[in-house]
Order: structure tokens, then C-alpha cells, then sequence
């Protein structure tokens, strides 16, 4: 576990010094600044748009930084011989589940500043309520889930560009999955219902993870709820990584 826990440690010191996330970080603050200037325009709704906005704002930079931050990173150590060299001290299990965390701890440590940042505004607004940190936690469960999906993609493909593209096109497909489930009942053939229900359970339900409008309106849910969603996302995330692991271990480094 210490080398599993030290390999997260380089990961997470590595993600926070590079330019990418201060980039994220000022991305984020752009976003979020656009909407507190246009609070003026939701007459009746400020609470509701800033809140929104803020987990919005979140959600898109904290997805670059896994998408710019974490699969450059990789091929980065790749290409540097880096990885080589800590193959020498840790096992291919070791490394690859100690970047994983490291870079979910990178993402849960970038979504919490964005939260303080997003609190501040909010308590000054009267807009803050505490479930806006359900919206933030739901979040980070997507997010480290498409970190496990970053990690498969960068050990399957020779270029990074590739690896990026496929983990955008995997978040904006389980985001997006659910919605030809609605037109079930519009579809003329069995064909398409079976190919839509199959691309959804094979991906990630992210309708299941996602608890932006309890944030934004401020409602909470269960505690069974929580843990449920939570298991859900940690299940997942093992389900990704052992294939990772698996191919990681194939190539020699």
C-alpha cells in the first residue's frame, strides 16, 4: 500500500505543478465570473443560476483538466522515460492503481477549491445552500470515473490525442446515453431500442451519479441514496481499471 499511496503522491504533485491546472483553474473562475456579472438578468432566479452555473463551470474545467492534465501526463512519463524508472521500484499494479488515485485525489482536490471559490460567491449573494455540495460530490464520482476511463484509453492507444478524444466521446456518450430511452416508445423498430439500452448499461449511468438539480434547488436526498451512487461510481471504477491493468501489465516498459 505505501508505494500504491506513493505513486499517488508523484501523480497528484505532478497534476498541481503543471501548467494545465492553473489553466483549468482560471477557466473555471472565467465561467463562473460570466455568470455572477449576468446575475441581474434572472429576475427571481439569481440562487438558482449561480448555483447552477457554478457546477456547471466545475464540471467543464475539472473534465479538461482529466482530459489536457491526466492523459498528457501520461504519455508525458511515457516519453520521458519516467515510467520506466518507477516501474523499477513499484509493480505494473502498483503504478497503474497509484495513478488512478492520484488522479482522482488531482480532481477531488481541484473540485474542492472551485467549491470554496463557487461558497464564497454564494454566501455573499445569498445564494449558498448546503446541498450545493451533493452537486459537487456527484461531480467528482463522474470525474473519477472518466480518470479510470482516461487510464484505459492512454494504455490502449500510442497517442495522446486519440486517448483524449476517446475520453470526451465516452463522457458525452454516458452523459448523453439516457436520452434515446425516452424515444422508446416512438421507435418503429425493436433494433434500435436494443442497441440504446445496451450502449446504456454498458456505460456509465451518469443520470444515476448526476445531483446537480438537488444542488441547484436546493434538496436533499437520503443517505442510502448517497452511498448507493457512491458504491455505484466505485464499482465502476473497479470494472474499468482491471482491463487497465491488465493491458498495462502486457506492455513491457
Amino acid at each position: 500500500m505505501r508505494r500504491i499511496f506513493a505513486m499517488a503522491g508523484i501523480t497528484f504533485l505532478q497534476g498541481v505543478r503543471t501548467q494545465t491546472f492553473r489553466i483549468v483553474g482560471l477557466l473555471f473562475i472565467g465561467l463562473f465570473g460570466v455568470a455572477w456579472f449576468l446575475r441581474v438578468l434572472s429576475v427571481g432566479q439569481r440562487a438558482l443560476m449561480l448555483r447552477s452555473f457554478g457546477l456547471t463551470a466545475m464540471e467543464i474545467s475539472a473534465l479538461l483538466l482529466v482530459v489536457f492534465g491526466a492523459v498528457a501526463s501520461y504519455y508525458r512519463e511515457r516519453e520521458t522515460r519516467l515510467q520506466a524508472i518507477h516501474l523499477t521500484y513499484v509493480s505494473a499494479f502498483d503504478h497503474a492503481l497509484g495513478r488512478l488515485l492520484g488522479n482522482c485525489l488531482l480532481v477531488g482536490a481541484y473540485l474542492g477549491l472551485a467549491t470554496l471559490v463557487c461558497a464564497g460567491v454564494l454566501w455573499h449573494e445569498d445564494a449558498w445552500h448546503r446541498a450545493f455540495l451533493l452537486g459537487t460530490w456527484s461531480v467528482f464520482l463522474k470525474l473519477a470515473v472518466m480518470c479510470a476511463f482516461s487510464g484505459l484509453f492512454c494504455t490502449l492507444l500510442s497517442s495522446s490525442i486519440f486517448a483524449s478524444l476517446m475520453t470526451v466521446f465516452t463522457y458525452l456518450a454516458a452523459e448523453f446515453a439516457v436520452y434515446p430511452l425516452a424515444l422508446e416508445g416512438k421507435a418503429k423498430t425493436m433494433l434500435p431500442i436494443a442497441v440504446s439500452r445496451t450502449v446504456y448499461h454498458l456505460l456509465p449511468n451518469f443520470d444515476k451519479l448526476d445531483l446537480k438539480y438537488q444542488a441547484i434547488h436546493g434538496e436533499s436526498v437520503g443517505i442510502w441514496f448517497l452511498a448507493g451512487i457512491t458504491l455505484y461510481a466505485m464499482a465502476y471504477l473497479l470494472v474499468i481499471f482491471l482491463p487497465m491493468w491488465r493491458v498495462f501489465v502486457r506492455h513491457e516498459h
